[in-house]
């Protein structure tokens, strides 16, 4: 694998060149996974107030999903910015769009097929962000181990398009990446989470308890791992763009 390296002197060069994290692009059949970058904010701020939970308890670890539109635009533009400090070797942290390609749209049921390796650009005209599949790593080059976490809005939900961005991630992870092992967890009361780990062949690991989203009352937080070679692989395969470079980047 080459050196990461960039041109001096050239304005010509393109952002995805100079700052690799945006070159990266997973195409599933429907989706497509893409560090989220300032011109998404709209679209991500429109998806998160949308509505992101269809459970009477909130499923996450801090309540970010309940604040007022305006709350969250003060509290998650500066975390969507804060995490591309985080640029390896020892640690990362990418935040994946997951947008809805335009013919997956027009048919939730179809299979279109995944776009060519090299296909032009990574932002492409017509798809639409309806969620985030955040992928991150700790003490990366030992533990080879990527974490995840992730939401929909609300109205995105039922169609599949959980358990195929977080495929779309682990199969980039497992075979573009260097992965071998993913980890995630959920409070054991979200039966939705649940469904997409264990079909995907996690395994739970261990179980705490822990504060709710409000810190208010304790909940049982499982905690769930995936060797690469237990992955429940679909029947499809991703297209990836911009993993090598992306690699040579944070090894810096």
């Amino acid at each position: 694998m080459s050196r990461f390296s960039i041109r001096s002197d050239d304005s010509a060069q393109s952002l995805e060149e100079i700052w690799p994290p945006f070159g990266l692009r997973i195409d599933t059949p429907r989706l497509a996974l893409r560090v989220i970058r300032e011109t998404d904010f709209p679209d991500y701020v429109a998806a998160a107030t949308s509505g992101v939970t269809r459970t009477e308890r909130n499923p996450f670890a801090h309540a970010w999903n309940e604040k007022s539109p305006e709350g969250l635009v003060r509290a998650s533009l500066p975390w969507l910015w804060s995490s591309r400090e985080k640029i390896g070797p020892t640690s990362w942290l990418l935040m994946l769009g997951v947008f809805l390609k335009p013919e997956a749209a027009a048919d939730d049921g179809a299979d279109g097929a995944p776009a060519a390796d090299g296909a032009a650009g990574v932002v492409r005209d017509g798809e639409r962000l309806i969620g985030m599949q955040d992928c991150g790593a700790e003490h990366w080059p030992v533990l080879r181990t990527v974490t995840s976490g992730s939401w929909l809005r609300a109205d995105a939900q039922g169609n599949g398009y959980g358990r195929e961005m977080r495929a779309g991630m682990l199969l980039w992870a497992f075979d573009h990446f260097g992965a071998e092992y993913a980890a995630s967890g959920a409070y054991e009361w979200n039966e939705r989470s649940r469904r997409v780990s264990l079909g995907l062949g996690y395994q739970v690991v261990g179980r705490s308890r822990v504060p709710d989203a409000h810190a208010e009352q304790a909940q049982w937080h499982d905690d769930y791992r995936l060797p690469a070679a237990d992955l429940v692989r679909p029947d499809w395969k991703v297209q990836v763009q911009g993993s090598d470079r992306l690699r040579a980047f944070f090894d810096g």
